[in-house]
């Protein structure tokens, strides 16, 4: 009987190490945080899951692939494979760009959500970005094109 409640406990010990070490490897976001680095308007979310439209979603690979907002630009290295509506175009090169932003705007839900709308324009194709970055990090970023279907993406906000 000892030794049972000898392994139990030895059990008890383990489960509560694990948690409290996972809880650790975390990173640590709040509402504060996030709103300090989005309202800054420098920051860069990486993303790591593509979102067709009508299809499963796919892992990127491509460890370069972000979106990054600096001052009053947006520079985009999204990974893109969708067919065009426009002949001879650039075929996947679509949304890798440094252009000007226009209408950004930001607002914060009750949850302390940060919700992000803005558009630009290059020789290729007009966009409208809406971004949601969660309190915990995570963002979800959505691509609107003149030219293309619309395409999501799966990332986490870079402190």
């Amino acid at each position: 009987m000892r030794t049972n409640e000898q392994i139990f406990i030895w059990f008890l010990v383990m489960l509560v190490g694990a948690s409290t070490l996972s809880a650790q490897n975390k990173k640590e976001y709040n509402s504060e945080v996030v709103n300090k680095i989005i309202t800054s308007r420098d920051y860069k979310i990486s993303v790591d899951t593509y979102i067709p439209p009508y299809r499963e979603y796919i892992e990127l690979d491509y460890p370069e692939s972000s979106i990054a907002i600096k001052n009053d630009s947006v520079f985009s290295d999204l990974f893109f494979i969708e067919e065009s509506d426009i002949p001879y175009s650039g075929r996947g090169n679509e949304l890798r760009f440094q252009v000007p932003l226009k209408k950004y705007t930001m607002d914060i839900d009750r949850k302390g959500n940060v919700h992000i709308k803005f558009s630009a324009r290059t020789k290729v194709d007009k966009f409208n970005f809406k971004i949601i970055v969660y309190v915990d990090g995570r963002a979800i970023v959505n691509v609107f094109m003149q030219h293309h279907q619309s395409v999501s993406f799966w990332g986490e906000l870079n402190m």
